[in-house]
């Protein structure tokens, strides 16, 4: 049950700007490591059929070699590309229109849940369910065993890119999206990641293509975003459950509100009853 504690969230990732297209699902990179993803858009439209001849080419044809569920870890042994060292992970997850199957993969997943309201705005129906893939945690044993094995075929290789494939049971993420027409809505709910430690003074965000605006709805505060140059949004998290909560459309603010004030119309699902009670948007998605 969620108190008045819940706060205000800021926008999801921007991996979930795309969350209206179904052409490839990828996990969220590192903001720190966004140099490696230049241009990953168009690789995939089309894809090269020689051999790659360069650090991104490689990193690229990753992503076009990946299957619903797989994920791959992968270091670039490259002081440039990888100045932070780091492992990271490519991963494309499940695209799914069939509205029963997409509930019982989120099911299994162990998806972060959706309340379950009572109506939705008038006109819409389900068009495709997505379910992003969670990556290890960088406190896991998982995710330390794997930069531990790929450093050290680095330093016995002499090879740029190292890589190992692993299963992945559990999504991070999950989307519904529904359409009225030519509108689309995408309703987003994301388990929220631990914060990582910056170095010096953070820097207070500012967009010129940004407005946003506080909305009470329920008792709850959420952020309204508008979008000069992309869909507007609006955000709010669900601190008990550490689950984030966005619906991103474009142009159709009123018909945001009303899906938020359906879905918190309603007391959240208990996480005592998540495996029991796992039914968000009820049978809409069957219309």
């Amino acid at each position: 049950m969620v108190g008045k504690k819940m706060k205000a969230a800021i926008s999801l990732a921007a991996v979930m700007m795309i969350a209206g297209t179904v052409s490839v699902y990828a996990s969220t990179p590192s903001n720190a490591h966004k140099e490696l993803y230049n241009g990953v858009s168009a690789t995939l439209i089309k894809a090269a059929d020689k051999k790659p001849a360069t650090i991104q080419d490689q990193i690229n044809q990753l992503y076009v070699g990946l299957k619903p569920g797989q994920v791959i870890a992968y270091y670039v042994a490259d002081q440039k590309f990888n100045p932070l060292n780091q492992i990271y992970f490519a991963g494309k997850g499940y695209v799914l229109k069939d509205y029963n199957e997409y509930m019982a993969k989120a099911k299994k997943m162990n998806a972060p849940l959706f309340t379950k309201p009572k109506d939705l705005p008038k006109g819409y129906k389900f068009k495709t369910g997505v379910l992003y893939l969670k990556n290890p945690d960088e406190s896991s044993e998982l995710y330390k065993k794997l930069d531990q094995e790929l450093k050290a075929q680095a330093a016995q290789g002499n090879k740029s890119l190292y890589t190992k494939s692993l299963e992945v049971g559990e999504a991070s993420s999950a989307v519904l999206m529904y359409v009225k027409d030519k509108v689309e809505v995408s309703v987003v709910s994301t388990f929220v990641m631990k914060s990582q430690p910056t170095n010096g003074t953070p820097v207070p965000d500012s967009n010129p293509n940004k407005i946003t605006e506080t909305i009470e709805i329920g008792g709850i505060e959420c952020v309204y975003t508008t979008e000069l140059k992309g869909k507007d949004h609006l955000d709010w998290t669900d601190t008990d459950n550490q689950v984030r909560y966005s619906i991103w459309a474009e142009g159709v603010k009123s018909d945001v509100v009303n899906f938020a004030k359906s879905m918190l119309k309603n007391e959240f699902i208990s996480k005592t009853k998540r495996a029991a009670i796992w039914q968000p948007f009820l049978n809409y998605g069957a219309r």
